[in-house]
């Protein structure tokens, strides 16, 4: 018998570009290809309380129960007969907000490559902030990109050309990197409309 497949897969993009929904369907793959649903754990950070409290909810309303953590040391994957160590599916939303991802998850890899215990990591979060400029906050989710096995860039719809989105732009006056809000405070922008003032009278023709 072969060793056990240990694999990370990153799902990136702005806001708006339907992460959530990619991992919600992804559950769903994995139990309708016979995953079991209690080998599926998952885990978003405490502050996106946007929605729902304990659960992961996708902008168009979709639920799943979730974790609800503000480090992810607090899995405790790594403790001998912890419920958590049975898991093989272990997914990941909101990764920006997690001060201690990096770390963690390449210690949980290398947990389960020493126990000789299958798992498969999907971590899905902003690869960058309204400036285009990568968290600042320890998460280092970009520099997980070397250890992932694959990453998807999902883009949103321009919320003034409709074209490809790539980024996250806010609409308030706030220059605090983490400011946790929905469609009243960040719109999907393609780069010609990135820097557009909002309050110009030429928004809505551009």
């Amino acid at each position: 018998m072969g060793d056990p497949v240990i694999e990370l897969h990153l799902v990136v993009g702005p806001m708006f570009a339907g992460k959530t929904t990619h991992l919600i369907n992804k559950v769903h793959e994995l139990v309708q290809n016979g995953v079991p649903i209690d080998e599926i754990l998952l885990v978003n950070h405490s502050s996106d309380s946007r929605y729902d409290n304990n659960k992961i909810c996708s902008h168009n309303g979709c639920k799943m129960d979730s974790e609800s953590l503000n480090k992810l040391c607090q899995l405790d994957m790594n403790e001998p007969n912890h419920c958590y160590t049975e898991k093989q599916y272990l997914l990941i939303d909101e990764a920006q907000f997690f001060t201690d991802l990096y770390e963690t998850v390449l210690n949980i890899m290398n947990s389960r490559r020493t126990i000789k215990k299958a798992l498969t990591i999907w971590i899905f979060g902003l690869d960058g902030d309204f400036q285009q400029k990568p968290f600042q906050n320890y998460s280092r989710l970009l520099e997980l990109i070397p250890y992932a096995s694959s990453i998807t860039k999902l883009l949103a719809k321009c919320y003034i050309c409709n074209a490809s989105a790539p980024f996250s732009k806010r609409l308030v006056a706030s220059n605090s990197q983490i400011l946790v809000g929905g469609t009243n405070i960040y719109q999907p922008s393609c780069f010609n409309h990135l820097l557009l003032d909002t309050n110009s009278s030429n928004a809505s023709a551009l």
